[in-house]
């Protein structure tokens, strides 16, 4: 489990797990579940950035959706600011709302259409009874103007916009109450490379303004380095690795992450010719039906017989820098 200063600590996560039911026959009895979250721990510290990396699949989305109980979780729990979401019921989560929000992958699918902008970035406001009248519309020009948006746009819809300034609507919605805490689920994933900087900066820029912690979930590595404070790397279900930015990057301790980091191309020919490669071989199991022992030991090319006999524990090899390998001291 990670931890650190209980009262520098935002946003504590334990042992938190989502599985889905599979249901089959005429009956529907269910007769397995998919572990799309299968027992995770960490700590976010106020005011910093996390980056939740991994590939697809990996239960990166269901896992920043399950800490806001979007998903309510089969186990674990969530406790923010000191008080565990999990247990909270409708109307009590209901107010913690204004100081957790999501900002969602496809700009396309999270604005409904038959809304203005105006109306799209007020909702919020206007469901939890901020504000209204006057009052609003200048608060929504404020967002939209805070964003890089015209404020005169709030008159227009969703169609009219290109993806970027779509997921810039999106940012405004999320900052209308503003919260303290936002999940950041792949926003720049289904953007132009092009448009992908100017709204990781605007990300940047609104986090230092109004001191927000983010939970950055991506797979784009160089990105996630760029904007994150530290980095937790997950694999079906469970965390591999967690450890600072530049821990991560310069001396990954787990073999999925030395993996991952051997993939991303780097601008210097010479030296991309002389890095080592890991080559994963097979294919990335079903999270219906995980491996015994190490979710990893069937494409570690480092595997021994106790991998598949027990789980590794996820422990601090160096401070601040946990691991779930039996071997981690390999590559000290």
């Amino acid at each position: 489990m990670v931890t650190t200063d209980s009262n520098d600590i935002l946003l504590h996560v334990d042992d938190l797990k989502m599985h889905f039911p599979i249901y089959r026959g005429v009956i529907q009895r269910q007769v397995g579940a998919v572990r799309a979250v299968d027992g995770i721990s960490f700590d976010i510290k106020r005011g910093e950035t996390l980056g939740l990396v991994g590939e697809s699949g990996c239960g990166k989305s269901t896992a920043g959706r399950t800490i806001l109980q979007l998903y309510k979780p089969t186990a674990g729990k969530v406790y923010f600011n000191g008080t565990d979401l999990v247990s909270l019921k409708t109307e009590e989560m209901r107010w913690i709302r204004r100081d957790i929000q999501m900002i969602f992958q496809d700009p396309y699918a999270s604005l409904n259409p038959r809304m203005t902008v105006g109306q799209i970035v007020g909702e919020p406001l206007m469901v939890h009874g901020a504000m209204g009248g006057h009052e609003l519309q200048e608060r929504v020009k404020h967002l939209l103007d805070l964003v890089g948006l015209n404020p005169l746009f709030a008159s227009r819809y969703p169609h009219e916009f290109s993806g970027g300034q779509r997921q810039r609507i999106g940012i405004a919605r999320a900052l209308a109450l503003q919260p303290s805490f936002i999940v950041c689920d792949e926003p720049i994933s289904a953007l132009d490379v092009s448009i992908q900087a100017q709204v990781v900066n605007l990300l940047e820029e609104l986090q230092s303004q109004f001191h927000l912690t983010y939970l950055f979930i991506a797979h784009d590595l160089s990105m996630v380095r760029h904007i994150s404070d530290r980095v937790a790397v997950m694999y079906l279900g469970v965390l591999a690795e967690v450890a600072s930015r530049d821990e991560i990057y310069m001396k990954p301790l787990h073999p999925y992450t030395q993996a991952l980091l051997s993939a991303v191309p780097i601008p210097d020919p010479v030296a991309d010719a002389k890095r080592a490669r890991v080559i994963l071989k097979g294919d990335v199991p079903s999270p219906a039906n995980p491996p015994s022992g190490c979710r990893f030991r069937t494409r570690c090319p480092f595997a021994e017989e106790i991998c598949s006999q027990s789980q590794p524990e996820f422990r601090e090899i160096r401070p601040g820098h946990f691991v779930a390998c039996f071997f981690a001291e390999r590559f000290l």
